[in-house]
């Protein structure tokens, strides 16, 4: 959705189409002179009214739809090689009544409300109001259009009387019911250029030692290519992943190691091919190319099919790793100093900006439960699940990912059901401080945010156009 035009340009033009109306309508020469001078003693006060820097966030709870049978008809990541869905359709955690998807679209609601007293023609005041009590000093003025990326979920009993009730939920792209294909979440998503996406899930369980809220993030594009150039043989030494801060690897389950499921997960992205315990490529279990999956610039041209379906080695579209080679509007993409910018170093040292934001959203809802009086050892920042996961890696915007609890745990079915306005609250003022930057009043406080802002200006291109917003084109 574009952004809205300059409201000092418009006032321009409309004082310079009044301005040649008058002239043709009273075609009386004597009036140039008064009217003229009229027009320029109005400008300034016309002119003084503040444009404020505009951000566009997009708030992404997870999931929404149902995960049922027959894949062929309620699946996700639709392959348009084959014509077929590659994947279940991931409905989300449930645990003794409690849905994650209802859950984190009530946290996401409440956070959007927040924001849009951001939005033009909202209560901007009552906002800073909230600010006092997370900071002093005034704050940066700055508008934000915000939007979710989905609406209410959808119920079993709704779902039985509808022919696709993941339809509005699905990540990727996907056929109706006349074979036209529809764009899916992601696709959406990266429609309104966003600067920032922040996607709120939650789990069942999860390892004991993955304490408090844990970000959800993926290495850049140097790590995974060390992992191919192991799978390749080209290096032999595992120090690159041992060593990296990249090495807590999301394990799918324990009978291979994190190592193992690193290799897995860079043939994935390369290749779209799994690998099998003995490191070959699983062709039966082909997983899609994602990237060609959803509608931005860095999908490839109109008929790529065909040449996928020969498998050519030496290209992007070879069946192993061996014989894969990254080139193309995709790669050429991962390759660039953006995506170094969003997934490698930054304040935390890895993860880039998206794990900077994940982490100071973490904090800040920490801090807003410690400021309304709720403090407890187990709320905090804890460790990442890295993997290649399709969000943080499908849009150009800054994603922060986070795992929000976990059901089986009665501290964060407490705060996930009970808590839910403190969550919004933080994540909220959160956003605010990472488009701005905003210092916590209490910075004593044991897991006080940051309050740095993203630095915005790296990410603009040579042509002076924004990374943001040369994810599409329209």
């Amino acid at each position: 959705m574009p952004v809205p035009r300059n409201k000092i340009e418009i006032i321009k033009y409309h004082a310079i189409e009044c301005y040649f109306f008058a002239v043709n309508l009273l075609l009386k020469p004597w009036i140039l002179v008064p009217v003229a001078v009229l027009f320029f003693m109005m400008m300034p006060s016309m002119t003084s009214i503040q444009e404020f820097p505009t951000f566009r966030v997009v708030i992404d709870p997870g999931h929404g739809g149902t995960g049922r049978n027959p894949m062929s008809v309620h699946g996700d990541r639709y392959d348009t090689i084959y014509r077929r869905y590659l994947d279940h359709f991931k409905e989300g955690a449930s645990r003794k009544g409690l849905e994650e998807k209802e859950i984190v679209y009530s946290i996401a609601k409440k956070t959007e409300k927040i924001l849009k007293l951001l939005a033009p023609g909202g209560n901007r005041e009552k906002f800073y109001r909230l600010l006092e009590k997370y900071a002093d000093g005034a704050p940066q003025k700055i508008t934000i259009h915000t939007y979710l990326s989905r609406e209410r979920s959808i119920t079993d009993e709704e779902a039985d009387t509808l022919e696709d009730p993941n339809a509005p939920f699905r990540l990727f792209d996907y056929p109706d019911s006349f074979g036209e294909m529809q764009p899916g979440r992601i696709s959406r998503i990266n429609a309104l250029k966003p600067h920032l996406v922040v996607s709120l899930h939650l789990a069942k369980d999860a390892p004991r030692d993955f304490e408090g809220m844990n970000p959800v993030i993926i290495p850049p594009y140097s790590f995974l290519r060390q992992g191919l150039d192991y799978l390749k043989g080209n290096r032999e030494n595992k120090k690159f992943y041992t060593k990296s801060p990249y090495r807590e690897w999301f394990i799918e389950e324990t009978t291979r190691s994190d190592f193992d499921w690193f290799l897995n997960d860079t043939s994935i992205y390369f290749t779209g091919y799994p690998l099998r315990k003995n490191l070959d490529p699983d062709k039966s279990n082909f997983k899609g190319y994602r990237y060609n999956m959803v509608r931005w610039n860095y999908a490839d041209t109109e008929g790529w099919e065909h040449a996928a379906r020969y498998k050519i080695p030496m290209s992007r579209f070879a069946p192993t790793y061996e014989t894969f080679v990254p080139e193309g509007r995709f790669w050429d993409r991962e390759r660039s100093p953006y995506e170094r910018y969003r997934r490698d170093g930054g304040e935390e040292g890895f993860g880039g900006d998206n794990a900077f934001a994940s982490y100071e959203i973490v904090r800040y809802i920490c801090y807003s439960l410690y400021i309304h009086g709720d403090d407890n050892r187990l709320q905090k920042p804890g460790k990442s699940y890295i993997s290649v996961w399709i969000m943080p890696l499908h849009v150009n915007a800054i994603n922060a990912f986070i795992e929000l609890g976990y059901l089986n745990r009665n501290r964060d079915r407490l705060l996930l059901t009970k808590k839910q306005n403190e969550i919004a609250e933080g994540i909220a003022v959160g956003i605010f401080s990472l488009l701005t930057g905003l210092a916590p009043k209490d910075s004593k406080y044991k897991y006080a945010p940051r309050g740095k802002g993203i630095d915005f200006s790296k990410y603009r291109m040579p042509d002076n156009k924004s990374y943001f917003d040369d994810v599409a084109d329209n």
